[in-house]
């Protein structure tokens, strides 16, 4: 039998598991995961924890500092750890998923594992997670907007070290193309990659190209939909939208959701920010606003059992991205995951899916657009079951494996 070895090293975890669920459907394939001992923690915490793989843990954390990951020997030191795991269970053309690449160390990850894996005659795969770090050519003003994105962060980390400004921004210049530059180093040499979103783009070239959802179905969630979508036909409750993930204004307009929802019946809707209350100005606008008393909120992170009853509760799913970040086209948001994962309805800004808007989804331009659809969801009874339905039937047909599942699945079996 043929096997599939999927690395996750890092933090991904739902995405990890999406890429299992899909392997798991496909005949004649043995899966195998290989983990961070921190990321077989996490996962297990999950109703996502699949006991049908092979499950092989790599430790990661120092004897002493006790933190994962800390420098390049100790990441040399479990790249070899992962390698002689797959040589010791591979055969020639078996496949290798590495889930995340995109790292500081990427140079190591190349040189440690991905050519040892090209050498062995193993076909390699890797998880693209920001399409920006892979490709070029963008217009200028784009690759303007999107490098300074993707440098922020990297600045934020050499200020903490108390570097001035100047050389904080030089540094995360360097560091930015560096990884640019081993990670189109890692694309080149591999069979193939996957995205976790259909609109996503990839470099374009002649390489194998998957697609998965970025978070599994969840079976026990999507059969309470269809009960909740009874009670929606049937009965004057309160239509339940929700925002997962944390609450800041890095990733998400959360001002323009609660600016739609302040002209709105606060009696005929809850709205729920399902993650941490981490950003001090909406926290402000929250506290101050009119409407504040159908806001549910949370002063701490949200644990895996909070997170899925809140998820089973909710009608609608908001996902108020950014451009800038480059959700949509460049990367995926954890919101279409969640929405996808319980069968429950999306609404997203226009500009994420580009027109090619799945069915259950619903898109808008600005705070005015996305007042007119709540309210028209709330109103309109019918219509807002329509919309439930066609999320649900398209996650019942994802879980069936009548869509990606069998596709990955047919593509991997001629490779």
């Amino acid at each position: 039998m043929r096997k599939a070895f999927v690395i996750e090293l890092f933090g991904h975890e739902m995405c990890l598991l999406s890429v299992v669920q899909v392997l798991n459907d496909c005949e004649g394939l043995e899966v195998n995961v290989i983990s961070s001992d921190s990321v077989k923690a996490n996962v297990m915490k999950s109703s996502f924890y699949p006991e049908d793989v092979e499950w092989h843990d790599v430790r990661t954390e120092e004897p002493i500092s006790n933190r994962p990951l800390k420098n390049a020997s100790n990441f040399k030191r479990v790249l070899t750890d992962v390698l002689k795991t797959v040589s010791s269970l591979s055969e020639r053309n078996d496949l290798v998923l590495i889930n995340t690449v995109e790292c500081d160390l990427c140079h190591l990850l190349l040189r440690n594992l991905v050519e040892p894996l090209n050498v062995k005659g193993l076909k390699v795969f890797i998880g693209i997670h920001n399409s920006f770090l892979f490709m070029s050519g963008f217009a200028a003003e784009l690759e303007k907007d999107l490098r300074r994105y993707y440098r922020l962060p990297l600045e934020n980390r050499f200020r903490k070290k108390h570097l001035p400004l100047f050389l904080s921004t030089l540094m995360a210049e360097i560091v930015l193309r560096y990884r640019r530059t081993g990670l189109r180093s890692i694309a080149a040499s591999v069979a193939g990659y996957y995205v976790f979103g259909e609109q996503v783009i990839t470099p374009n070239n002649s390489k194998t190209r998957l697609v998965f959802s970025a978070k599994p179905v969840n079976p026990d969630v999507v059969k309470l939909r269809r009960k909740r979508i009874g009670e929606i036909m049937h009965s004057d409750d309160k239509l339940v939208f929700t925002v997962t993930g944390k609450v800041d204004l890095y990733r998400r307009d959360y001002i323009s959701v609660l600016k739609s929802f302040e002209h709105i019946d606060a009696s005929k809707f809850q709205l729920v920010f399902l993650g941490e209350f981490a950003d001090p100005i909406v926290r402000d606008l929250v506290n101050n606003s009119f409407i504040r008393s159908s806001i549910t909120t949370f002063d701490r992170r949200v644990s895996e059992d909070e997170f899925e009853y809140w998820i089973s509760k909710t009608d609608f799913i908001i996902a108020p991205v950014s451009e800038i970040p480059p959700y949509g086209k460049f990367k995926i948001s954890g919101n279409p995951g969640d929405a996808l994962s319980a069968g429950t309805p999306l609404i997203i800004p226009q500009c994420y899916y580009e027109g090619n808007t799945p069915q259950g989804t619903l898109s808008y331009t600005d705070s005015d657009s996305l007042k007119e659809k709540i309210e028209e969801l709330i109103e309109d009874r019918n219509y807002a079951v329509s919309i439930s339905n066609q999320a649900l039937n398209r996650t019942r047909r994802v879980a069936d494996g009548f869509e990606t599942n069998a596709y990955v699945c047919r593509i991997l079996g001629d490779i």
